[in-house]
């Protein structure tokens, strides 16, 4: 008859072989590499503050489309909308 020390050591081990797989199967979900976009490559731009304002719960959480201007470089982008440059950048 297996001790109450045993059953715990086995239960402790297949916890740990169950999360290997687990985070296993995760990371080859995830894509490789970030997505890079190309000048006028169509986005959309995430609302935040929609998120976490009660006011705001039904109203859309992207704005867009807009187009890409300009590349600022590490992943920031410089959009457009209707002909008009956005004064902020987007990441």
């Amino acid at each position: 008859m297996e001790t109450l020390k045993n059953r715990q050591q086995k239960a402790a081990d297949n916890i740990q072989k169950s999360q290997e797989k687990q985070k296993e199967q995760h990371n080859n979900q995830l894509p490789n590499k970030p997505v890079e976009f190309k000048i006028r490559d169509k986005i959309l731009l995430h609302r935040t503050k929609a998120e976490k304002q009660w006011s705001e719960k039904f109203d859309p959480k992207w704005n867009g489309p807009f187009y890409i201007e300009k590349i600022l470089g590490n992943r920031a982008y410089k959009p457009r909308w209707d002909n008009k440059i956005l004064a902020r950048a987007a990441h």
